[in-house]
């Protein structure tokens, strides 16, 4: 059965079992700082989860995109070596939010199981908590299942939980598969391969670590796509599967092409080693592609130097293969063909995905030589050769000077029979970060620490469901007169340490800053109960993770705990002068868009923006432009500008803004449910959810003030509209 076939199957036999397919959520959680990637099917659920009665559907189906590279989870440096690791993977799950228990979904899983997917019940096993003797009944004497293989396990195995602290946590079943591997006998736990886990989350752990009943259990399964493809196709090794096998045809063919480099064949050796480099791409090509499609790029920190490092590994690997040239963009037409349908996004944002693809192999293949030769003279000297490690010193160098990671400089190290001081390493980068490190300090506290006071706040209210609207679309900033402040009423209110507050009130005028734009400034006010007045600056704004509120800061608010309590009525008035000034340059920034996708083509793709109030910058997929394309783009946008046409804004469907041609950006996630469509009629039409003139006269005269790479296959607009 084909791995196309198989995520099929799934999801419609989920969805006749009365449960709504959902789209894969996003690769970067856009509501979840604890991860620096989605890397499992439950993650996007989880507020829901904590708060089963805010879900929007109960029964939801899914085939999760993961990467597991960087952070605490990261399988980068297995990738290859073993039969099962990937940094990219989907996870097939399906969730219950009250709507069914542990019964139902034993039932189900061993449907879908045994008549679905057509697995023999005796090439199966499943394992329980020991103490769950509900599950451990169902599975004997409704399933069937021979007692021989149920095996009860200790929580350590078979019961899961969201980390160590409290939260949602309940016991699991896994579903495994008898490998029939002759090392070992049936009853080894090597034999046996899990591909299925379902989670019965029924308990609440509190602070104290007991243990507390859910009022709402919920279900949490998730099904390794790869593994089960591998079981079903009768493979011992998940690279020998056949999308992966597909990809891995296209590079024997890039082999025999001829161009082979004699250096980069030295060092593969024997056919295993070979083997592992193929594998080594197929898996990075994935993980990059899927990272530069949302809008992840190389960078130097954060998610950016994960996927640096991934396509570096495998730029490596084809050099290893005496592939000249870059490898991963020469075989992205492989992954269209085999995951295209799939994930269409592949094909929609193939040119910014292969151009980012190839300047990065390019930009790492230049510098490659230099740093090998580094090595190897480091290899060959009698001096430093003594003990064969690399030195501190030199590995930083590698890193600071030729973009070698450091996880690349151990792996040529260690094929070649030597090692790296790495602890030495990490010493001088931290040495050289404290350096580079502004003040930590303001105030009595440290910035770290209040930021830690804001997130905390932050989930507690987002997991008490508080929430607000946002009356802020109803402002005119290009109205003569002023408008007059907002009547609201306090919902929540959180004093800081370094003597700042924040809060929630409804309604909310105040723009949370997002989809590049910044936030409103502005005041609220109130009268005590000696009709006093106060007044609290509003410094910034943010919406809370699930976007349902937005969270206000207010400057030396912390001793005022006595005025603002929930209930309390304000008055609210936006900074009426910096919320023209965001409007002139958020509608400017879509005109500019207009005009590259005009000037340049329309493969040019929106990487990141910046709305200000003086100001605007535009992050796109490209390569450089010219002087004369630079002043058409200018010419274009002031000519609109001055055209003065209507800018319109509309509420639809995400299906129907689609099919109006509205543009999205791909950094940005939208609910398919409703989405806000700003358009300047025949020049632009995109979803947005901020702050536009009425019409584009207010964006003359629109000024490009420098233009420049940012990294592989990105460059940067910075530009001026207006007389605001």
């Amino acid at each position: 059965m084909s791995t196309s076939e198989i995520r099929k199957r799934y999801t419609e036999f989920f969805m006749k079992n009365g449960h709504t397919l959902q789209p894969s959520a996003d690769i970067v959680p856009k509501n979840d700082t604890t991860l620096l990637f989605t890397n499992a099917g439950m993650v996007p659920f989880k507020q829901f989860f904590l708060n089963p009665q805010m879900a929007p559907y109960k029964q939801v189906t899914t085939v999760q995109k993961c990467v597991r590279a960087g952070g605490k989870h990261n399988d980068l440096d297995q990738v290859g070596y073993t039969p099962r690791h990937h940094t990219f993977f989907e996870m097939l799950g399906n969730f219950s939010f009250g709507a069914y228990d542990k019964k139902a979904i034993i039932h189900m899983a061993w449907k879908f199981v045994t008549e679905e997917l057509r697995m023999p019940r005796e090439m199966l096993r499943v394992t329980v908590l020991e103490t769950d003797d509900e599950a451990y009944g169902i599975w004997r004497d409704e399933i069937g299942l021979d007692p021989k293989r149920i095996v009860r396990l200790g929580p350590e195995d078979n019961f899961w939980s969201m980390g160590n602290g409290e939260g949602p946590c309940g016991p699991s079943s896994e579903i495994f598969w008898d490998t029939q591997n002759p090392q070992y006998p049936e009853d080894h736990e090597e034999r046996w391969l899990e591909f299925w886990n379902l989670v019965f989350m029924q308990f609440y752990r509190g602070a104290d670590g007991e243990l507390k009943k859910l009022d709402v259990p919920c279900i949490d399964t998730g099904m390794g796509l790869e593994r089960v493809a591998c079981i079903l196709q009768g493979k011992k090794n998940n690279f020998d599967t056949d999308e992966f096998q597909a990809i891995i045809q296209d590079i024997d063919k890039l082999q025999s092409r001829g161009d082979s480099s004699p250096a980069g064949q030295s060092r593969a050796v024997d056919e295993s080693t070979v083997l592992t480099y193929k594998r080594i791409i197929a898996d990075h090509l994935r993980a990059s592609a899927f990272l530069i499609s949302e809008g992840v790029y190389p960078s130097n920190t954060g998610r950016g130097y994960v996927l640096r490092r991934i396509i570096r590994r495998a730029a490596r690997a084809g050099r290893l293969l005496g592939i000249n040239g870059a490898v991963l963009s020469a075989l992205y037409p492989s992954l269209v063909k085999v995951m295209g349908e799939a994930y269409p996004e592949l094909v929609e944002r193939r040119e910014p995905i292969v151009s980012v693809l190839q300047s990065e192999e390019d930009a790492f293949l230049r510098t490659l030589g230099k740093g090998l030769t580094l090595l190897e003279s480091i290899f060959a000297s009698d001096t430093k050769g003594a003990g064969k490690v690399v030195s501190a010193d030199d590995a930083f160098a590698l890193y600071d000077t030729h973009g070698f990671p450091i996880d690349l400089t151990q792996v040529i190290a260690r094929d070649n029979g030597w090692g790296v001081d790495v602890g030495g390493f990490e010493r001088i980068q931290q040495e050289t970060r404290e350096r580079n490190k502004s003040s930590w300090k303001s105030g009595p506290r440290s910035k770290s620490s209040v930021a830690s006071e804001i997130e905390a706040a932050r989930l507690e209210w987002q997991d008490s469901a508080v929430t607000s609207r946002f009356s802020g679309y109803e402002i005119d900033p290009e109205a003569s007169a002023l408008p007059s402040a907002q009547s609201a009423r306090v919902v929540a209110f959180r004093g800081l340490s370094n003597g700042d507050g924040m809060a929630v009130i409804d309604p909310c005028p105040f723009y949370a800053s997002g989809g590049g734009q910044e936030a409103d400034h502005g005041v609220i006010e109130l009268c005590d109960a000696q009709g006093g007045s106060h007044a609290f600056t509003v410094k910034d704004a943010t919406a809370l993770p699930n976007g349902q509120a937005t969270v206000i800061y207010l400057d030396a608010a912390a001793d005022s705990q006595d005025l603002l309590v929930p209930g309390a009525n304000v008055s609210a008035a936006i900074d009426i002068a910096r919320r023209y000034g965001n409007a002139v340059h958020h509608t400017a920034t879509h005109l500019l868009n207009a005009a590259l996708r005009k000037v340049v083509g329309t493969t040019v793709m929106q990487a990141g923006s910046l709305v200000q109030p003086d100001g605007l910058r535009f992050d796109f997929t490209s390569s450089a432009l010219s002087s004369e394309q630079l002043q058409e783009i200018e010419d274009y946008v002031n000519k609109v500008a001055l055209e003065s046409p209507q800018v319109g804004v509309r509420e639809m469907t995400l299906d129907e803004a689609k099919a109006a041609g509205a543009v999205a950006t791909f950094t940005e996630k939208y609910d398919p449910e409703c989405v806000r469509v700003v358009d300047v009629p025949g020049v632009s039409t995109e979803l947005c959810g901020g702050t536009h003139l009425h019409s584009t006269r207010a964006v003359y005269p629109f000024q490009i003030i420098s233009e420049g790479s940012i990294g592989a296959g990105t460059r940067r607009i910075e530009a001026v509209a207006g007389t605001a």
